[in-house]
């Protein structure tokens, strides 16, 4: 499976209206992207739970577990 690097957004206000990453139970760190679930794994270590990132698959943005 591949895995890419989450990459961090511009802060603004919170958005309520965007999807969250998908948590893997055996990966801490790691999501698989709601926007393209059979793409690999996004790498979300150091970012803290809530963190709006950007989908490094789809360029589009989602929040972590």
């Amino acid at each position: 499976m591949t895995t890419r690097t989450a990459s961090s957004v511009p802060t603004q206000r919170p958005r309520t209206d965007l999807p969250y990453g998908v948590s893997l139970p055996n990966k801490p760190g790691f999501v698989i992207s709601p926007y393209s679930p059979n793409a690999g794994y996004v790498d979300i270590r150091g970012f803290p739970s809530g963190t709006e990132v950007k989908d490094p698959y789809t360029g589009k943005v989602f929040i972590t577990p």
